[in-house]
């Protein structure tokens, strides 16, 4: 069963089968390693294999279902679990604000983060140095301020209009499509809008297809989606191991590799573009170049590199996580008639019995950002653990002590299904975010601590305005009841089929 999807995996044929065959000889030799590197405490339980090799949680990963098997893993064993050799997962809320916790002590981010640097230059997201990423915040935070948001709500909403005219097309046709495709496309067309000042296109084309130039100049037309979803993937299996990493950059002929130079192409470009076109910087990247103060005339490529790195990173974060997270709300919202009945109740009464909704109107619904916040708990867009290393001299976590070096994370998933902090942890009932502001510290969707997502200020933004005007502009209904899901880095829908016609 499992060669056969490695097989797929490497591309088909006798090459991918003895890539196959290769991986898999690779990951079980990491046993060895791991017997000599193993630093954590002897005595947590879990999986045997995972005591013994990472081969455990890379197969989970690889097939989509990590946050499943380690969430049956601490049903298993309690709280603590061995996740891997030197890797404990913690599946208690009290251990989210020592593991995420700031200050100097605070655990960083460990090596599984160097999978997912870009063009050879770490990321906000993916450098792992303290400093670093402090330097990195301090000029980013420019581009997510209460006042450049403010600027880019009259954008978002254009770009939503154009969504709407597309969505109209559909009503009229009174036919099932696959929403999560336009979610998708209209996520990407609102953040490259935002970031380089210029949208891809995708809702007017009604494609995420690209033109990327690969090795020898050569031109090919990639869907921009399936590009995010591989990269994503890929990183999250070689990230469990710094061996896995060598190997996997050393075979550039692999599809998740592929994806990730044809990201960086395609982000090269429009970075190369933005640059060109001089003083404007109304745009997150123009607010980048002016906080850095690089001259747009004469960029160098230590410059353009790192401009890159940030522009892969706005293009996955701003877009993946928003369209997957409006998709599945839409679809708890729907097949929950208490929950849309009583939102759209609120939202006519916000409108005034209109069909629109600005978000400066919308944001005043409590129950829209209350519903939101239920989707990013039951489906938790993050399902995995972030993973942290323990600092030097340890960490003393829910009464254990792990010396420096240990990988310890707290399983979102868990967290957003545990029955004694939420008491029907697979209930969709928004009120409970009304009930409690203390809910709040417990939602993991867009990380915890000073690594949080910086971009999720905006992210609400565009759920909001987006949640709001499909649910006053149309009537929708669900093919089915059961929303299927995969996991990449991300968690998230293989997709959502419904029908809209206009109210």
């Amino acid at each position: 069963m499992f060669l056969p999807d490695l097989n797929g995996m490497f591309g088909g044929g006798e090459p991918g089968l003895y890539c196959g065959l290769a991986f898999l000889l690779l990951l079980c030799g990491l046993c060895a390693h791991t017997l000599v590197s193993r630093q954590s405490a002897q005595y947590i339980p879990g999986p045997f294999l995972a005591r013994w090799s990472h081969l455990w949680l890379a197969y989970h990963a690889y097939r989509g279902r990590r946050y499943k098997a380690v969430h049956a893993a601490h049903s298993r064993y309690g709280v603590l679990v061995r996740i891997a050799p030197n890797h404990i997962s913690v599946a208690a809320p009290e251990a989210l604000s020592v593991i995420y916790g700031q200050g100097p002590r605070a655990p960083a981010k460990s090596p599984f983060y160097d999978s997912f640097v870009c063009n050879g230059k770490p990321s906000i997201f993916s450098t792992r140095d303290r400093q670093d990423h402090s330097t990195k915040r301090r000029v980013v935070s420019h581009a997510f301020s209460s006042s450049a948001l403010q600027e880019f709500i009259p954008l978002i909403h254009s770009t939503i209009g154009d969504f709407t005219q597309r969505m109209d097309e559909f009503s009229r046709k009174g036919e099932y499509f696959d929403a999560l495709l336009w979610f998708n496309y209209l996520a990407f067309d609102v953040l490259s809008d935002l970031a380089f000042g210029e949208r891809i296109g995708m809702l007017n084309q009604g494609s995420d297809l690209v033109e990327i130039q690969r090795a020898g100049d050569s031109s090919v037309q990639e869907n921009a989606i399936a590009l995010v979803d591989e990269r994503e993937h890929l990183a999250a299996i070689v990230g469990i191991h710094p061996f896995l990493q060598v190997v996997y950059n050393s075979l550039p002929f692999l599809s998740g590799n592929k994806a990730t130079s044809g990201l960086e192409e395609l982000a090269r470009r429009q970075v190369l573009k933005r640059l060109s076109s001089g003083a404007n910087r109304n745009d997150i990247l123009g607010k980048l170049i002016a906080a850095r103060g690089y001259d747009v005339r004469s960029p160098n490529t230590d410059e353009v590199a790192e401009l890159t790195s940030e522009a892969v990173t706005l293009l996955i974060a701003g877009s993946d996580t928003t369209s997957n997270s409006i998709a599945v709300t839409l679809h708890f919202i729907a097949t929950n008639p208490r929950v849309y009945t009583k939102l759209m109740e609120l939202l006519l009464e916000a409108s005034s019995g209109q069909n629109e909704l600005s978000y400066e109107q919308a944001k005043d619904v409590p129950y829209l950002q209350a519903t939101i916040n239920e989707g990013l708990r039951l489906h938790s867009t993050t399902a995995i653990g972030l993973h942290r290393s323990a600092p030097s001299g340890g960490l003393v976590v829910c009464g254990h002590f792990f010396p420096e070096g240990t990988e310890l994370s707290v399983p979102a998933w868990t967290i957003g299904h545990d029955a004694e902090l939420w008491g029907d942890p697979h209930v969709f009932r928004p009120e409970r975010w009304l009930e409690s502001k203390e809910s709040r510290q417990y939602l993991l969707a867009f990380g915890k601590g000073p690594r949080a997502c910086i971009g999720q200020n905006l992210a609400y933004i565009e759920m909001i305005s987006i949640l709001a005007t499909i649910l006053l502009r149309y009537n929708v209904e669900v093919r089915s009841q059961v929303l299927q899901t995969t996991e990449g880095f991300m968690h998230k829908p293989l997709d959502c089929w419904i029908k809209l016609s206009l109210r």
